[in-house]
């Protein structure tokens, strides 16, 4: 996903190429980044694998 409104004043747009994790405690049960992935499943082709 990228974002069109940054605060960065010397760019337009920013973008995150890296996208999923790994679940390392038990506390990733309830992680909210794998609920948007699945929720925007069309913004993240990889659903929510490491890449």
């Amino acid at each position: 996903m990228s974002s069109i409104n940054t605060g960065i004043e010397w760019c337009d747009r920013t973008w995150n190429p890296t996208t999923g994790c790994d679940k390392v405690s038990p506390g990733c049960t309830h992680c909210y980044a794998e609920a948007i992935t699945k929720r925007f499943h069309t913004n993240f082709p990889n659903g929510f694998t490491l890449t």
